[in-house]
């Protein structure tokens, strides 16, 4: 049984608007992939692997774990001088990295934060913060920021496979199907 949604009315159509207006932004159409890394830097957000966070301290007890594909994707936090950097899992496909950046700064887009008590006990015992309606926000926004809702039609109606679709927007086969899912355009066209 799917989860209830917690997503203000509205919000669907707004993420809607805000992916488009990212590629307009950019110079590019609603039909065209939009590249995560050229995003962030139009948003100013420094994106790091892993490796470049922990230089030659692979020995440091969190490498092992935010290396580790199963454990750790991506996640956006503040540098010491307060601006939002995304530190990334580059041992990902570039589909999945898409995926964990454009999820990163979906929440960076919708001005996410953490509270200040919640910060200090996550970093203290190394927990993860989470808020459901961040995190439903920041799902659907990203998924937005992958593949248009215009995208979407026009890649059912030109390239007609999901494989093919999910090619030309460098997103994974499972996020393709989300978007059909979660939009209806399923409804509007037959694919194969």
């Amino acid at each position: 049984m799917p989860s209830k949604s917690v997503l203000a009315r509205g919000f669907m159509a707004e993420a809607e608007r805000i992916s488009e207006a990212c590629r307009k932004d950019l110079g590019i159409s609603k039909f065209d992939p939009l590249d995560a890394f050229k995003l962030a830097e139009h948003l100013q957000v420094d994106v790091f692997t892993v490796d470049e966070i922990f230089g030659d301290q692979t020995d440091h007890p969190d490498y092992s774990r935010m290396t580790d594909p199963d454990k750790f994707s991506a996640m956006w936090t503040p540098n010491v001088h307060g601006e939002k950097i995304i530190i990334h899992n580059d041992r990902h496909s570039r589909f999945r990295q898409q995926s964990n950046l454009m999820h990163e700064l979906a929440h960076i887009i919708r001005k996410h934060t953490v509270p200040l008590e919640s910060a200090i006990l996550c970093a203290q015992y190394g927990l993860h913060y989470f808020n459901p309606v961040h995190e439903q926000e920041a799902k659907y926004l990203s998924g937005c920021l992958q593949i248009t809702r215009a995208g979407l039609q026009w890649g059912l109606k030109h390239l007609s496979t999901i494989e093919s679709i999910s090619d030309h927007f460098c997103a994974s086969v499972d996020m393709v199907k989300y978007r059909i899912g979660i939009t209806g355009v399923s409804k509007q066209y037959r694919f194969r």
